[in-house]
């Protein structure tokens, strides 16, 4: 058995194995033993559940619609356990569980992303084949789309139309917004993950070559209208984030592979000639940099890579000195806020227990910090 992204006992063992690896996709082959004691674990666990290993809250609802970010919490592969929760910015407070307090029903197994379209959310569940859409006034069910392998990740095109990634297959799904259906596939020749819309144009890119045995060192380019693939370019390898400047240039995040095949690297394309323009990169290849966001003005850069990095867009090289230090922390996820610049960062503290979720202002100080669920992985702001 081999799987791509995180669960609670690939990690823990990835974890004594290689300590620097926290925040790649796991990915290895279980024995047969190994196997049968996981799942001795599992049954042992499932019987003594507490709110640190995901339990479903059963309590009535209370998020309010307002100012805010909703936070995706992965959960652990296979417990379908993950949770979507919502940070007030008014209030300061944080609700968790809202999909299952207010469905009666959990959301499923490992929710990745999720993207507010045409008035509706759209949450997208890994492992679980489908998309959840759901009503952002009390965040109920409107309709659940299935037909897709592994998707990963929503990209909307117009109000009609949206891409959908797929892990497990090399196609890029297309979504009807007005149905909410799937009505076709763009082959794409590899595995999909983080996509972009830049005018008429989606970049995308090759994370994985897992399941889809191809090169995974590019970002492919396909045209929205035609819905057709055109080109594609090569960065680095596990290309994982991508932004785009306030110079119209595309900034891509390369961890350098899951094995530390290569340097990791940052790799800047003008996104109308398809040219790479430069490459930074990193001092080490056990440093796997991820997460990378920018900055409300589109000048500053950050990523993690153990610790929070930033830097501006204009640098010539990878800087040295961390801007926040993680200390006893596991940064997992990194979000800045569009409207206030602040930094949302998670913690995934042993992939077991509800993370925690750490604001910082634009400075690096802590504004505050509440517990969300397993893993928080995600943040889309309201």
């Amino acid at each position: 058995m081999k799987r791509y992204y995180q669960n609670t006992f690939n990690k823990l063992i990835i974890k004594r194995i290689k300590p620097n690896r926290f925040s790649k996709p796991v990915r290895f082959k279980l024995t047969i033993k190994l196997l049968g004691l996981m799942m001795m674990i599992v049954t042992m666990l499932s019987c003594n559940k507490g709110n640190d290993f995901g339990e479903q809250s059963t309590d009535a609802s209370n998020y309010i619609p307002a100012k805010g970010v909703f936070i995706i919490s992965e959960g652990n592969f296979t417990w379908g356990n993950g949770i979507i929760s919502f940070y007030n910015f008014n209030t300061h407070a944080i609700a968790n569980d809202i999909f299952y307090a207010v469905n009666k029903r959990p959301l499923g197994d490992v929710p990745v992303s999720m993207q507010q379209m045409n008035e509706l959310i759209y949450i997208v569940v890994n492992n679980s084949g489908k998309i959840e859409v759901v009503s952002p006034i009390d965040f109920a069910s409107v309709k659940t789309i299935t037909g897709m392998m592994s998707p990963r990740f929503i990209q909307q095109i117009n109000a009609n139309k949206a891409y959908v990634s797929d892990l497990e297959s090399p196609v890029i799904n297309i979504l009807n917004l007005q149905t909410n259906t799937i009505t076709g596939q763009i082959n794409t020749i590899k595995a999909t993950d983080r996509m972009l819309l830049y005018n008429n144009t989606v970049f995308v890119c090759n994370w994985s070559q897992y399941y889809v045995h191809q090169n995974n060192n590019t970002v492919q380019v396909i045209n929205a209208t035609t819905d057709k693939l055109t080109d594609s370019i090569t960065v680095g390898k596990e290309p994982n984030s991508m932004v785009m400047d306030k110079n119209n240039k595309l900034w891509v995040l390369c961890s350098g592979g899951y094995n530390n095949e290569e340097i990791p690297s940052l790799v800047c394309i003008n996104p109308n000639t398809l040219s790479v323009e430069k490459t930074l990169l990193f001092a080490s290849k056990y440093l796997s940099p991820t997460s990378l966001d920018i900055n409300a003005t589109k000048d500053t850069l950050y990523y993690i890579s153990n610790d929070i990095y930033k830097m501006s867009i204009n640098e010539t090289a990878i800087p040295s000195t961390p801007f926040i230090n993680k200390g006893s922390r596991l940064f997992y996820s990194l979000a800045v806020s569009p409207s206030t610049n602040e930094l949302f960062i998670s913690d995934a503290i042993d992939y077991t227990q509800n993370g925690f979720v750490f604001r910082f202002d634009a400075h690096g100080n802590v504004l505050d910090s509440v517990r969300a669920g397993i893993t928080p992985s995600w943040f889309s702001f309201n």
